[in-house]
């Protein structure tokens, strides 16, 4: 009776290893599929984003300036390469959001990557135009609508990061002193 009691106990843990073998394997298949997914996310995203790089030319500044300053004085061609920039930037930012999706990252960080990077690439009026047009419905609606709140609850963009920045500067003694009258000589 022993040994039959003993071998039944023996087969049942049997099974019972055997069970979480199984169990433990389709965890481990199941993550090397969400790992192979985000991998081929990433890899899809960095080829597009080079594409579009490419489309911004060598020098995109000029036209990123222009289409604060004067968006009006924008020829179709400085639109493509902003049309590239900004969809490659949010594209970057939309990417926290898709690897949150994987478990890789947490709600709050792909929000604070919208919060951080959203007024600096789209809160001037040419970049909540290109986000309103165009933008919005490229991303997947969660993303949006965060965005969408950003853009609400901000009204500045690089430009008045760069304006409030030389403000400051020019209120330093070094700026009154040393490179006011050093940059006037060097435009003489």
């Amino acid at each position: 009776m022993d040994s039959n009691n003993a071998t039944r106990w023996l087969t049942v843990g049997a099974n019972v290893a055997l069970l979480l073998g199984i169990v433990l394997v389709a965890y481990e298949l199941n993550q090397n599929y969400q790992l192979a997914r985000t991998a081929l996310i990433h890899e899809g995203n960095a080829f597009e984003n080079q594409i579009w790089a490419n489309l911004m030319g060598e020098d995109p500044v000029d036209v990123i300036a222009k289409s604060v300053e004067c968006p009006d004085q924008l020829t179709y061609a400085d639109f493509m390469a902003m049309d590239a920039f900004l969809f490659t930037s949010m594209n970057i930012v939309y990417r926290e959001y898709e690897l949150s999706k994987e478990g890789l990252f947490t709600t709050d960080e792909w929000k604070q990557e919208v919060s951080d990077y959203s007024r600096w690439y789209l809160g001037g009026d040419f970049g909540k135009a290109w986000w309103e047009i165009e933008g919005r419905d490229f991303f997947d609606s969660e993303f949006s609508n965060a965005v969408d709140e950003q853009l609400k609850q901000t009204g500045g963009d690089s430009y008045d990061y760069w304006q409030r920045i030389r403000d400051r500067m020019q209120k330093t003694e070094r700026w009154k002193e040393t490179i006011s009258s050093s940059c006037q000589s060097n435009t003489q």
